[in-house]
């Protein structure tokens, strides 16, 4: 197969996210977390601008569409189930062995399911929770914590409540990406999509900002995954009204 120059960009952008969350394994077993964390939100970067990419260029390939969800395993499935055993797990045993499983398991049967009875690849949302919500809730929630720049007690992934609300969260994301829960497709709109970009950027940085920015992308991935879902529905609900056809009685 031939890739033409319109399917070879989009195509480098899927690559390089591949290579990236490769990277941030490398990273999580090297010890260096935070490193490994902003990785994981580098490739959900390109993992975003490689579709976009594809389809302002009119270079959609089904080899593309089947690479993207390779990406999806490793970037936002094995990347941060081993960052969280590396970081946090390995020292509670067979348990922590089980939940870095789970973030596996779950992220495995999602895309599966997703390839199987989405024919619009996310398009026109999704059934399930994104696989990227909760890999980015991780990855933030390590950078807050990780960082540096938050150094009380009590704010640590190990013990402790913010621990405990950390991991129970987590475990309620991976159930619900297996989930029938519908969610829309996250909006490109500039009011939105601009200062989203801003926060990404400022992970990078290695200021109290970087703490900040992280902290706040967890609370726009709770509020996706947990109350985004409410108004999703009468959202569905509002359009199939609009759709019905009044009944005319003789």
């Amino acid at each position: 197969m031939i890739l033409s120059w319109r399917q070879t960009i989009p195509m480098s952008f899927t690559m390089a996210a591949m290579v990236v969350g490769f990277y941030s394994m490398l990273m999580s077993a090297a010890g260096e977390y935070v490193q490994a964390a902003q990785l994981i939100m580098v490739s959900m970067i390109l993992d975003g601008l490689d579709g976009t990419l594809a389809r302002a260029l009119k270079g959609t390939t089904q080899v593309g569409a089947e690479l993207d969800t390779f990406v999806d395993m490793t970037s936002f499935g094995l990347a941060p189930a081993i960052l969280a055993y590396q970081a946090v797990l390995k020292d509670f045993g067979a348990w922590g062995f089980m939940l870095a499983s789970v973030i596996v398991l779950s992220g495995v049967y999602r895309l599966s399911r997703f390839r199987v009875v989405d024919p619009y690849r996310g398009q026109r949302g999704y059934l399930g929770l994104p696989i990227t919500t909760n890999a980015g809730w991780m990855a933030s929630f390590f950078i807050a914590t990780e960082c540096g720049r938050i150094e009380q007690e009590w704010f640590s992934l190990d013990h402790g409540a913010v621990a405990a609300l950390f991991w129970s969260t987590t475990l309620v994301m991976l159930i619900l990406q297996v989930s029938h829960v519908r969610y829309a497709k996250p909006t490109k709109n500039p009011i939105v999509f601009i200062p989203f970009s801003i926060l990404m950027i400022l992970l990078f940085t290695k200021s109290d900002l970087a703490a900040a920015a992280a902290l706040t992308l967890c609370a726009y991935g709770f509020w996706y995954a947990f109350i985004h879902p409410f108004f999703y529905r009468q959202h569905l609900l509002m359009e199939a009204e609009k759709e019905e056809v009044p009944v005319r009685h003789p």
